[in-house]
């Protein structure tokens, strides 16, 4: 049995990340809670899982763009679609049974399916659980949407806004931003973070960091930039858990000492505190750590779909510049090493629009929802 079930999906990283943030959050606001998190689609058929993931991998690597027409179709469609209908009814049987042997009393989503599915169960009044729907990007797609959701969280007004002008009643909406670990909020030891990466302290500091196996082509193509690049820096590629580009990527680099390769590691927070420019797609969760490091951020090898709206909203805020080929992102990388003006003009608005204790005040709203049950 739990007090709090987080249903969380494995299609990245991010939803995940999302789901242990609140959950550190929370258990920090009050210990004695048992929260348990689950992933859905691995509930509903573990082979399920494994294709699917596979396949929505393969798309992002081969097809990216079929991912972005399947997104704006899809963007604006009615909860009554067949779409919709579709998906509501997935692995209902088996979710009932997680529910009837763990009773939470309170139900977080940070993946958009389940939430579906959920709504369509308090509907049928098969279930009368508070449900959180927590979305995990900028933009609000539709899938995100259903009428019997008790508290979505969101990543800011704009998010907000966009809710509730498709009707979502505004006090069930709250901007508490995109959760990231609560430690994104507290002050780090920037002396540390040099020796973990290895790291001289006179030298800037280049950071590239992609996320999954899909984009491996575009951090190649980061590397060799930074390879081609004549001024002094030092760079710090991470390849996550993609052991074997990292050791591409080693042997690609071998006898240039001043870029380090990294597999999956546990301090974003000091690597992206201590580096002057930071290449990433637009992950919502690693923009929003890296806006809460303050951190000047050059977007490429962006997804259609999602990611573009997140680019957007970082593009708009002059809070990120973007590259679309190797050349652009070279001049970007020297104009961020070099016009302090630029790099003043991003950290200013990243201190602007940064929700660093996003978890903490999600938590906080969560327990709340907790303690009216």
């Amino acid at each position: 049995m739990c007090d709090i079930l987080f249903l969380v999906a494995s299609y990245g990283t991010g939803h995940m990340k999302v789901a242990l943030a609140l959950q550190s959050a929370i258990l920090t606001l009050n210990p004695g809670l048992n929260t348990k998190v689950v992933d859905f689609i691995e509930l509903i058929d573990p082979y399920l899982n494994e294709i699917s993931r596979w396949i929505f991998m393969m798309i992002l690597r081969y097809y990216p763009s079929l991912w972005g027409r399947f997104f704006k179709k899809t963007e604006n469609i009615s909860i009554d679609s067949f779409r919709h209908n579709f998906l509501n009814v997935l692995g209902s049987e088996k979710l009932v049974d997680l529910l009837e042997r763990e009773k939470p009393r309170v139900i977080v989503c940070t993946y958009p399916i389940q939430v579906g599915v959920l709504s369509r169960l308090k509907r049928l009044n098969i279930i009368n659980i508070p449900v959180v729907s927590v979305v995990t990007d900028i933009a609000v797609h539709s899938f995100w949407l259903h009428p019997y959701v008790d508290l979505y969280i969101v990543a800011n007004e704009m998010a907000k806004e966009i809710l509730i002008s498709k009707g979502v009643p505004h006090y069930k909406v709250a901007d508490a931003g995109i959760p990231i670990e609560p430690k994104f909020a507290e002050p780090f030891d920037r002396e540390k973070a040099f020796d973990i990466f290895g790291l001289r302290r006179d030298l800037p500091v280049v950071s590239a960091m992609m996320g999954g196996y899909a984009l491996e082509s575009k951090l190649v193509e980061i590397v060799e930039v930074l390879m081609g690049i004549d001024f002094p820096f030092q760079g710090v590629v991470v390849t996550g858990r993609n052991e074997k580009l990292k050791k591409v990527l080693l042997e690609k680099l071998r006898g240039r000492d001043h870029i380090r390769v990294f597999g999956y590691i546990e301090y974003n927070r000091e690597l992206f505190g201590i580096s002057n420019v930071l290449i990433t797609k637009a992950g919502a969760v690693t923009i929003s750590e890296a806006l809460a490091m303050e951190t000047p951020m050059i977007l490429y090898g962006v997804i259609p779909g999602h990611e573009e709206e997140n680019a957007q909203f970082l593009l708009k805020n002059n809070s990120a510049l973007i590259a679309y080929n190797p050349l652009e992102l070279r001049e970007k990388i020297k104009l961020l090493l070099t016009d302090d003006k630029t790099v003043k003009m991003i950290k200013d608005s990243a201190r602007r629009i940064k929700k660093p204790n996003s978890a903490t005040e999600g938590a906080k709203l969560i327990l709340n929802l907790f303690k009216s049950r």
